[in-house]
């Protein structure tokens, strides 16, 4: 009897391991088993990652080098438009464009975008209304853009409170138009 006990106990302990490897659920204890089904049920969530500044910490960074700018599941992107036209706000002469007030959710911050069909002299600004911040395309505030790569933009100013965008239209080197767009 002690052979027979023998011959089977070996085969019986080779058919366990080929179990445990092809099926390691056996031998798991039912808490793994559950703690395993838990997991394998939350939802996968996507990863956050956090704004590189935010209101008035936004002061003067580029929206593009920064994750402001680009719109995602974290980060809406809004934006207030309004046309550029040689004959004014209002319409008349040659439509040449369009301004943009942009916001970012994420980082609460705007600044302003101008797109032309043509190269103009032009100049950009945002600015915080009733406050002291604004940025502007070129930098210096003063001088005219007068290439054609377009989009042209600001740097970020505080979005928590109301900003005002606005381009300037040098036609014949003197102002010629203004228009401006609040978000």
């Amino acid at each position: 009897m002690p052979f027979l006990q023998r011959n089977l106990i070996i085969p019986l302990s080779f058919l366990l391991v080929i179990l445990s490897i092809l099926f390691p659920a056996l031998l798991a204890s039912p808490t793994a088993h559950a703690q395993a089904h838990i997991r394998s049920d939350q939802s996968v969530q996507p990863h956050y990652y956090p704004p590189p500044c935010q209101g008035a910490e936004c002061y003067g960074a580029d929206p593009y080098t920064t994750t402001c700018g680009k719109s995602s599941a974290n980060n809406g992107v809004t934006l207030t438009t309004v046309d550029i036209w040689t004959g004014g706000p209002q319409g008349g002469g040659t439509w040449i464009g369009q301004l943009y007030n942009y916001y970012s959710t994420l980082c609460q911050a705007n600044w302003a975008v101008v797109w032309l069909n043509a190269p103009y002299a032009i100049s950009i600004r945002i600015s915080t209304v009733g406050g002291s911040e604004r940025q502007c395309y070129p930098e210096n505030c003063t001088s005219y853009y007068t290439g054609s790569a377009f989009p042209a933009w600001t740097n970020m100013v505080d979005g928590t409170v109301l900003t005002q965008a606005c381009a300037s239209l040098a036609i014949w080197g003197s102002l010629s138009r203004q228009v401006c767009v609040n978000q």
